[in-house]
């Protein structure tokens, strides 16, 4: 499949999500046709790079949207994957201690990960760069990609963190297999060719309104944080859940696609400042008010729905504090 999308002087192609071409005329009379079916919604209030999957986010002024996640200098969100000795992704679901790792960036471009009673672990970013590397084959969910042993040091890091020998951790290099989202069954008909990811559960992207969590602490006994939901772009300046509608986003030059609403399982119950996995809530709440409907149901069951998983059309810059454009459905 082949997605146009002009500018006023040039254009891009994502077919494949690499080409490029020169708008036309027509091109530009076609992109004012649609810029003029957007309004706008709201404004970026945070932005939020997950480094490693499962452990903490980092929160950044602007990244630039890229067909596999948000770029942030020599980071990409959710390139990087731990395992066990079968090859078997580890998440927070498991080892709710991962959301305490934090993530930061070393002035030689380096990933440097911390976590309570460890040393630093510094990890280069363009492994398997510019040469043939061996890489692993794995699933998330079913769908299978590619990644690259990250070596010894960091296997012991996270297995000593862990306590779990013979965990390993793998990263996503450019030359990489990335999971092609069409190849999920559950979940196909949400994306189009050329949707592909690392290391998401699903999308690319999460956006959520503040709103809509406002909404949620409203209702629960102890306030939670925007971390317990670990989204991309946080919203500000809409209602409630308005992110539903919200069937195409502009913010900047970048574009998105929603694919679906976010079905959220027992990860917001771990409290992101300690690590620990709590009781029922917000699942509890947020079921009263936000199950999927019927045809979503037999998929997701009584998982809730909270936010939106969106794929990018069109890249492109985001910073905080960007109006938020949207065609709303």
């Amino acid at each position: 499949m082949e997605i146009i999308v002009t500018a006023p002087i040039a254009a891009v192609t994502m077919q494949g999500r690499r080409a490029g071409f020169v708008a036309c005329p027509q091109d530009l009379r076609d992109r004012s046709k649609r810029m003029a079916s957007y309004e706008e919604v709201g404004s970026v209030s945070s932005i939020f790079l997950y480094p490693v999957k499962s452990c903490r986010g980092l929160a950044v002024e602007e990244a630039l949207v890229t067909p596999v996640g948000l770029k942030h200098q020599a980071l990409m969100d959710r390139h990087w994957l731990v395992v066990n000795e079968k090859d078997h992704f580890i998440t927070a679901r498991q080892q709710p201690s991962l959301v305490l790792v934090t993530s930061s960036l070393a002035e030689d471009g380096s990933l440097c990960l911390d976590a309570p009673g460890k040393d630093t672990l510094r990890l280069p970013t363009n492994l398997g760069e510019g040469k043939p590397v061996y890489t692993k084959y794995m699933t998330v969910f079913d769908v299978a990609g590619e990644g690259v042993d990250c070596g010894d040091e960091a296997a012991e890091w996270f297995s000593s963190y862990l306590n779990k020998p013979g965990t390993r951790l793998l990263f996503s290099a450019a030359n990489c297999k990335k999971r092609d989202l069409t190849e999920w069954k559950m979940f196909r008909e949400f994306a189009e060719e050329g949707d592909e990811v690392a290391f998401p559960d699903y999308a690319a992207f999460m956006m959520l309104s503040e709103a809509s969590l406002d909404n949620l602490n409203s209702k629960l006994d102890q306030p939670l944080s925007v971390r317990n939901f670990r989204p991309n772009i946080v919203v500000t300046g809409c209602s409630p859940h308005a992110e539903d509608s919200w069937k195409s986003i502009r913010i900047g030059k970048a574009e998105f696609r929603r694919m679906k609403g976010c079905d959220r399982c027992v990860f917001t119950t771990i409290d992101p400042e300690t690590g620990v996995k709590g009781g029922k809530e917000p699942l509890e709440t947020l079921r009263l008010y936000r199950l999927a409907d019927e045809k979503m149901r037999k998929k997701v069951g009584t998982s809730p729905m909270f936010g939106s998983h969106l794929a990018a059309d069109r890249e492109g810059t985001i910073r905080v504090g960007d109006t938020v454009f949207a065609q709303v459905d």
